[in-house]
């Protein structure tokens, strides 16, 4: 479903950057944010939703998002105070950005297209999130590395694997932060990058 959602200028001015750091557009930044936290700030309150639509009645941009009928499924047992979707949506998006703090750039980042080897299968689960959601997979990998990192089991790491070659596009900040964390680990670059997007995987589907 098309949505057209009401953002204020501060918080349209405020997804484009986050959306600069990753290397995506507003649209997926927007996805991103409704698919990462439909469960986080699910308790947020009337007055609370109230008072983010009252900065947006002020003055506000309209931005056209295509979401997928999985990520409105995540909102579909949930208050809406009467609000319409399209006003609930603006206002939780209004409240998720105000309540978190993202990595931002003024400018879009240079994205460097290289190939990596990752197992069958979280090729298959990267392929099946972004029919599902809209969201590239660009924006999965170069969001995993602004998270804490978790070092992958002994067992995970020995287990034979049918592995196969994946393109990916990585910022810089992304490709640094693999490096380092494989330098530290002792782990192939591949086995950090794709613990890390299983992990992040894992919490998006609870």
């Amino acid at each position: 479903m098309k949505i057209g959602l009401l953002l204020t200028h501060e918080i349209y001015q405020e997804l484009e950057r986050r959306g600069h750091y990753l290397g995506i557009s507003k649209t997926s930044t927007v996805l991103l944010h409704l698919v990462l936290y439909a469960n986080q700030f699910k308790e947020v309150t009337k007055e609370e939703l109230e008072s983010e639509l009252e900065k947006i009645e002020v003055s506000h941009q309209q931005l056209q998002v295509e979401i997928s009928d999985f990520i409105l499924l995540k909102y579909d047992n949930r208050k809406m105070y009467l609000l319409t979707v399209r006003k609930y949506l603006s206002a939780y998006l209004s409240y998720v950005v105000h309540h978190t703090n993202w990595k931002s750039e003024e400018k879009s980042v240079f994205k460097a297209v290289s190939t990596t080897c990752l197992s069958q299968e979280t090729v298959n689960q990267l392929a099946l999130f972004k029919e599902q959601t809209g969201i590239p997979n660009t924006a999965l990998l170069n969001y995993a590395f602004t998270l804490d990192y978790s070092a992958p089991s002994t067992e995970w790491v020995s287990k034979e694997s049918n592995r196969v070659q994946q393109g990916i596009q990585l910022t810089k900040s992304s490709s640094k932060r693999i490096q380092e964390l494989s330098d530290e680990t002792g782990y192939p670059s591949n086995i950090v990058l794709e613990q890390q997007l299983i992990k992040l995987l894992e919490n998006i589907v609870k």
